[in-house]
């Protein structure tokens, strides 16, 4: 990026004006005086130290030239606003520094770079004040306790905010709350022993959570997967660990006599639906069969339970299957799958006059898309329950061959029960009936055409 470098790049009749006295100039004292310029703050004229470009507005300024911004702001206006001039709200949380703005200084201006760290460090030095109780400006804090506005609730305990500096009453400090129970985006000066270091894994006090794995509590089964819990703190010290108050315990104790279990932050999960609605530990049943490369590796109807959330659009379900089934297979897996949330529909106990594994037989036929799915005396059999009206049915081709084999949701009201049984083959029993329940009947092939192709990773 010298001079004639510059130059050549670029015909001077397209250069801006500090690349003009650039090229013009070669001493470098005057061209370094008009690049210092180019990469000058909004707000202290001089080069930038950490710039920061603000989305608003897309000007840069210097961080710590930001930050007093905002704390005068606070304490003038009550909001800050931008000081490039375009008005819009200040956030407290700055944006990252600016790598490219960064390099692009030390490579042209180094000694007024290296002038305006030394100038840092010596405001530092003097000026360079802990708020109160020993915390920092601009430090991640969370209220540790509700904090009451005259009579009404101003701020809910665990709730996130970040230090703004000192109040002027020299016992308060200013703290800007992610939210405030009246909806106002004003800052509150509040103690600071109404403050605590942020929870590990960006949880909160109060919130519910639900345990990734079982849990193993003094070398015994104590929280299954899935259980429901509240984040009550954290444990001393330690950078990673959470205190929860589960809802039930499998170890003979309970949660509130025995106190919180300590966990790790990536043990839990906030409690909230996964992707289709559906939750951790969740029962399932495969709505179709699901099928990798050519190979049927889970029957529809086959139970499971939800582990987690793969990605946007996929969920991890661990599918009931047996062991002998997959050695047959050779799939060498798990029954572990990343399934779409339409492969998948809750689990539910059929009726009792209707139990896993009946044959039954229709009599009307069922439509679908204005042509017959299975006509009426079609028989098949009861893989699940779906609500109080209706079961999950897998029915076999039609004598004709006109009509494939099909897994429906069938209104009950529409079906009755058959004496006649059904053949026995184990190997394809699903493994995903009730506790107690075993299946024998035989799947209808699959040669008809393949269906619910899954193309997750197993």
């Amino acid at each position: 990026l010298s001079p004639p470098s510059i130059a050549a790049l670029c015909p001077q009749a397209f250069l801006p004006a500090w690349a003009m006295a650039l090229v013009a100039d070669d001493s470098g004292e005057a061209a370094e005086e008009v690049v210092a310029e180019v990469f000058a703050c909004r707000i202290c004229d001089d080069v930038m130290l950490d710039p920061t470009t603000l989305p608003c507005c897309g000007k840069s300024f210097c961080r710590g030239c930001l930050r007093r911004w905002i704390r005068t702001s606070v304490h003038t206006a009550g909001i800050p606003r931008c000081p490039g001039g375009c008005t819009a709200k200040l956030p407290v949380r700055l944006p990252a520094r600016s790598q490219t703005l960064r390099d692009a200084i030390e490579q042209l201006l180094p000694r007024a770079l290296a002038r305006r760290q030394e100038e840092a460090r010596e405001d530092e030095a003097v000026d360079g004040e802990v708020c109160y109780g020993s915390l920092q400006e601009f430090q991640e804090v969370a209220a540790n306790r509700d904090i009451i506005f005259g009579s009404r609730l101003g701020v809910r305990q665990g709730t996130p905010g970040i230090v703004i500096g000192n109040f002027s009453d020299g016992l308060h400090v200013t703290v800007r709350f992610d939210e405030r129970e009246d909806g106002s985006e004003l800052c509150v000066n509040v103690l600071p022993e109404a403050l605590m270091a942020p929870l590990p894994g960006g949880f909160r006090l109060g919130q519910r959570v639900a345990a990734l794995y079982d849990l193993l509590l003094n070398d015994e089964l104590g929280v299954r997967l899935g259980t429901i819990g509240t984040i009550v703190g954290r444990l001393g010290d330690v950078p990673d660990r959470l205190l929860v108050l589960f809802d039930a315990r499998v170890d003979g104790r309970t949660s509130y006599s025995d106190g919180p279990v300590s966990v790790s932050f990536r043990e839990v999960q906030l409690h909230r639906p996964l992707v289709g609605g559906f939750f951790i530990a969740q029962r399932v049943q495969s709505a179709m069969d699901l099928i990798v490369g050519d190979r049927v590796v889970v029957r529809a109807g086959t139970c499971g339970s939800v582990l987690a959330e793969f990605s946007d659009t996929r969920l991890t379900v661990i599918f009931d299957c047996p062991a002998d089934a997959n050695d047959a297979s050779g799939s060498g897996h798990n029954g572990c799958f990343n399934v779409l949330p339409m492969e998948i529909r809750p689990w539910c106990e059929p009726p009792a006059d209707l139990p896993l594994g009946c044959s039954v037989e229709v009599v009307v036929d069922l439509f679908g898309a204005s042509m017959v799915l299975v006509p009426a005396g079609t028989r098949g059999v009861v893989l699940a329950g779906v609500d109080e009206a209706q079961v999950f049915v897998a029915f076999e081709a039609s004598e004709d061959g006109r009509c494939p084999h099909a897994f429906l949701a069938v209104y009950v009201s529409v079906l009755q029960k058959v004496s006649s049984e059904v053949d026995v083959d184990s190997s394809h029993s699903g493994g995903g009936s009730a506790p107690g329940v075993q299946r024998s009947y035989t799947w209808p092939s699959t040669a008809g055409g393949k269906r619910g192709k899954n193309t997750g990773q197993l």
